[in-house]
């Protein structure tokens, strides 16, 4: 039965064609983006080799950070200063250079100096948040409980924290970042799955499911369906995101800590890049889910597929739009991008216990993919029940 829903529904070619279509658009997107930073000097500006050095010196000095190469680093820092000092600002590259520019040296490989210094000092800076946390857990000890619970959540994070390594982050920062692809899949969703029960009506079938006495089954089945086609079509687009962003920027250090990174050095949960990607695909799918089964649930109510097709695009025009009015942790869209939820510490007061902000978001979903898939079990057996 599964196999047969999925022949129905899924395996068609407008739906593979579809996504074939989207994927290339992900990338024309992701173009898009780069374009507009970093990219736009190397496409536009004729200065690609500013790009390359970047790469160059990251083959040299990425990885673990040892004294070799910061005596290294300071050495060729002296002499792009040398340079600096020789040339001044000049207009024509000249040999023996990075960037072909003295001055671009001079930039560049202060650049990576000063990740350096955030990497080697950062036991420091956990270790000086943690103490303050801990110094105020015990200043609200029998003043305020929630308070003193959430200072000890905030020391718990941060202490004992280390990084020993640079990383370039520009390839995760622009994943953690990225929406536009959640919303395409949710375009081809609706595509998929909003026929998934009134299209049973187009043709008569309905029919041959009540005479069959296998109602449940059916429905069972369609449900299933629905979501072994997110699971598979959602990895599948986000494994198109980290190929484009690695394939511009380039990924590596998967083992080091999240916080290795400068710009998530708050990030309360203690996860190596590796990870980050995973709760990154993790979130996306449960809003994703949630989507497919809003779409079902929207199925259900119709006889007819174009109008559950349109229903369905609009359910998706209202989430996408609609939560950008939603406070804080009860809007569902804010897990869709993991930069802000990994880059900052975000608690909230359940009961008198402080929960990570993002978690409530999550549990919030969790609940609303169970009541649109229980609608539509329901509301789809009561559609069935009776023949024309």
């Amino acid at each position: 039965m599964l196999k047969y829903e999925l022949k129905k529904y899924i395996l068609k070619p407008s739906v593979i064609i579809c996504l074939a279509v989207l994927l290339l658009v992900n990338l024309v997107k992701v173009l898009e983006i780069y374009c507009q930073g970093s990219g736009r000097q190397i496409l536009f500006s004729g200065k690609g080799r500013i790009e390359i050095s970047k790469d160059v010196l990251y083959e040299k000095y990425g990885g673990e950070i040892t004294q070799e190469k910061i005596e290294s680093l300071k050495a060729e820092l002296a002499v792009a200063e040398q340079k600096l000092e020789e040339y001044g600002i000049i207009e024509e590259p000249i040999e023996n250079t990075y960037t072909g520019y003295p001055y671009g040296d001079v930039n560049l490989i202060k650049d990576i100096i000063s990740s350096y210094e955030y990497a080697l000092l950062y036991t420091n800076t956990s270790n000086e948040l943690s103490d303050r946390a801990a110094e105020k857990a015990a200043f609200y000890e029998g003043r305020n409980e929630y308070d003193k619970r959430e200072s000890e959540l905030y020391e718990y994070c941060f202490k004992g924290r280390a990084a020993d390594s640079y990383i370039n982050s520009d390839a995760y920062t622009n994943i953690f970042d990225y929406k536009f692809s959640t919303v395409i899949s949710m375009l081809l969703i609706v595509l998929a799955v909003s026929p998934i029960v009134s299209k049973e009506y187009v043709f008569g079938y309905h029919n041959l499911i009540i005479s069959s006495g296998k109602r449940k089954k059916v429905m069972h089945a369609k449900l299933f369906t629905a979501a072994l086609f997110t699971v598979v079509m959602s990895f599948v687009v986000f494994l198109s995101d980290v190929f484009y962003w690695n394939q511009l920027y380039g990924l590596s250090g998967f083992g080091e800590p999240i916080y290795t990174l400068q710009e998530y050095a708050l990030c309360p949960l203690d996860l190596n890049l590796f990870g980050a990607l995973a709760v990154t695909y993790l979130l996306r799918l449960a809003i994703l889910m949630m989507f497919t089964f809003l779409t079902t649930a929207i199925s259900s109510f119709f006889k007819n597929d174009i109008l559950s097709m349109t229903a369905s695009i609009a359910a998706g025009f209202i989430l996408v739009i609609g939560s950008e009015h939603l406070p804080g942790v009860f809007n569902p869209v804010l897990i869709i991008g993991t930069d802000s939820i990994f880059s900052e510490f975000s608690a909230v007061n359940i009961m008198g216990f402080p929960v990570f902000a993002f978690l409530v978001t999550l549990a919030e979903v969790i609940i609303l993919t169970v009541i649109f898939a229980f609608i539509t079990a329901k509301r789809g057996l009561c559609l069935l029940y009776t023949s024309d």
